[in-house]
């Protein structure tokens, strides 16, 4: 008969470091960088835990396969399916209806434990952000999940035909896990973050750690000093690491090495540094640490889709307390009373109901998939603003053959992405460079000049250590300045440009010494959301203005001016400010002729290529060689 674990303090203390240090990170506390590696720890513990159960139980001899999936869903289902309703309810809403189609997809996928591989197919540059899914913290569950369909399996299989290499092939699997993990960030980051075989290894450790004959310090100062330890560097790792590394790999060793020395130094009793995580509101947080990881989400995502401009600090406080609350709520009336009260709730009854509700939500999910989002729930004119959300952007940067999209695996341009005909102008840079293309080249044909463009995802110009976000970026530069002082074309527009830093300031003299003519073309619009939801939601609330006001950003008119002040007389630059070639400096429009000019909070339609990328294009050519680092004065903002 399968016998409990013994109550471990400390474990729930370590789980209260790990649920508030992700809490407070989403919630927008950026003094705690890194408290999303909170969710590595989780990992961890849950490898422990689990593997410990199923060791204990296979040495008695009372494993069941049965069993072991019933107390797994005693413990993850029922809070689970009441969040995931509640959260499809508040949805339906606020959401517009693009956002509640995603929705509806990343329910079904998570209903069916798979919510992280949805999660990684909808990677899109120009798709939706992760505040935009409510749903999107369910990667982890789909993660712990699979593990335990395939741990089980494995750990039978070696009972069966080998019992003694158990522990050899769980050091097998953890080593391969983690080489595969970093290797997986130089070709596929998302599939690194989100897909079982880049994570397993954290589990893994747990595992290890459960083995039968794993020894645990009898020493005193040596289990206080592992606790002492472990606890520095989940903390240190929460202030230290950031969501610009990379991540997980080698660098998802700090929490989880952090998390195993606090369990392997709390197990054979309590020292100082166990008991500080056994205090009360530790264990508090520890217990109720499942059901506020599912709920505080939904809060950060849905409150930020319903309220424009919420003040950080009251955002953060309050939305730790509403969360902290619904967990108790959720640990208190739906988690504890199906885990043991088995008189009410039998395993016919458990499994019945958990079908019956997952089934249920499904079927919600798929009404939500077929109907495109539910958009019953809204009128016309705001179905059709919305409906940009979807725009077909791929003619607008030339996806596929001179834009680098992080899809591709080919990172090699097309010949016909590279001019051979003189007068000539490349474009390099990013998105927010690719989408001037088509308005550039038509100008440029007026003017004899042919148009060549060197162009990736999320890629800043010139490589080095800022080189860009996606793998591919230090390769593409690296093609791109090899290329250009090669061929020297006549003009090279370089975008994607928030900061001059000090590669950027040497590329652009070595191109100039070379007999180039740089311009570089300062930061787009920047809006707090997308711009077609903020029209929609003005039209909403019965706001027609199509001004942008305080949904522009700030810090893009403060990136404009350092860069005019400092390539303001600089020799080797023509610096092009878009605010004051399509916004006249002031304000910018949403809309041009009842078009949103953006699809997304920075990417134009072909109405915004139109207004905002002829003017500059316009500019480019009429801006006479020498007169360098003068921000340019409106043309016209007519297209």
């Amino acid at each position: 008969m399968h016998q409990p674990p013994s109550y471990r303090a400390h474990i729930d203390g370590l789980r209260a470091i790990a649920v508030l240090g992700v809490v407070l990170f989403h919630f927008g506390a950026d003094w705690l960088p890194g408290g999303f590696i909170g969710v590595d720890v989780f990992f961890v513990i849950s490898g422990f835990l689990i593997s410990r159960s199923i060791f204990g139980d296979m040495a008695d001899g009372s494993f069941s396969i049965v069993d072991f999936y019933e107390r797994r869903i005693r413990r993850i289902a029922p809070a689970f399916l009441v969040v995931t309703a509640v959260t499809a309810l508040a949805a339906s809403l606020i959401l517009l209806p693009h956002e509640m189609l995603i929705f509806g997809r990343s329910m079904l996928w998570s209903v069916f434990a798979a919510g992280n591989i949805f999660f990684y197919q909808r990677l899109d540059y120009f798709g939706p952000g992760a505040q935009e899914m409510p749903l999107l913290h369910y990667w982890s569950l789909g993660v712990e999940e699979q593990f335990y369909l395939v741990l089980p399996a494995l750990l039978l299989l070696c009972r069966r035909y080998r019992p003694g290499a158990v522990p050899g092939m769980i050091a097998v699997l953890l080593l391969a896990s983690l080489v595969a993990s970093e290797a997986m960030l130089r070709h596929d980051p998302a599939a690194a973050y989100f897909l079982l075989p880049f994570r397993a290894f954290e589990m893994l450790i747990g595992s290890a750690l459960a083995l039968p004959a794993m020894r645990f310090p009898a020493s005193v100062p040596v289990r206080a000093g592992a606790v002492l330890a472990g606890c520095a560097l989940i903390v240190g790792g929460m202030v230290f690491i950031t969501s610009a590394m990379p991540f997980p790999g080698l660098l998802a060793l700090v929490p989880s090495l952090g998390a195993a020395l606090v369990i392997w130094g709390g197990e054979k009793g309590a020292t100082l540094p166990s008991r500080l995580l056994s205090i009360p509101p530790m264990l508090f947080f520890g217990r109720i640490s499942y059901s506020l990881y599912l709920v505080h989400w939904p809060i950060v995502s849905l409150v930020s889709e319903r309220f424009d401009d919420l003040d950080p600090t009251r955002f953060l406080i309050g939305g730790v307390v509403a969360s902290t609350l619904l967990g108790y709520l959720s640990y208190r009336f739906v988690e504890q009373p199906v885990r043991f009260n088995r008189a009410l709730f039998t395993r016919a009854r458990l499994v019945g109901g958990t079908t019956a509700a997952t089934l249920l939500l499904a079927i919600l999910a798929q009404v939500t998939i077929s109907t495109r989002g539910l958009p019953m729930r809204y009128e016309g004119e705001v179905l059709r603003l919305a409906k940009f959300a979807t725009y077909k952007s791929d003619h607008i940067f030339r996806s596929g053959s001179c834009f680098i999209v992080f899809s591709r695996r080919d990172t090699n341009l097309k010949p016909e992405c590279l001019p051979t005909q003189r007068p000539n102008i490349i474009l390099w840079g990013n998105s927010h460079i690719a989408q001037f293309v088509n308005a550039i080249d038509d100008v440029a044909k007026q003017h004899g000049y042919a148009l060549g463009q060197v162009t990736g995802a999320a890629c800043m110009p010139f490589a080095g250590g800022q080189g860009g976000g996606s793998p591919f970026c230090a390769t593409m530069n690296a093609f791109a300045l090899d290329w250009l002082l090669k061929n020297r074309p006549d003009i090279v527009v370089i975008g994607a440009v928030s900061a001059a830093f000090p590669e950027f300031d040497e590329g652009i003299a070595a191109l100039a010494k070379a007999g180039i003519r740089v311009v570089v073309v300062g930061p787009v619009p920047l809006y707090r959301t997308t711009v077609p939801k903020i029209l929609a939601r003005r039209l909403i609330r019965g706001d027609v203005d199509t001004m942008a006001g305080r949904d522009l950003k700030p810090e893009v008119a403060q990136e404009d001016a350092a860069l005019k002040a400092h390539f303001a007389g600089n020799p080797d630059v023509t610096y092009l400010s878009v605010l004051d070639t399509g916004c006249g400096g002031t304000d910018c429009p949403l809309s041009a002729n009842g078009e949103p000019l953006q699809f997304d909070a920075s990417h134009f339609t072909q109405a915004g290529v139109d207004f905002f990328g002829l003017p500059l294009a316009r500019h480019i050519f009429a801006t006479p060689d020498g007169a360098a680092g003068v921000s340019a004065a409106p043309v016209s903002s007519a297209p």
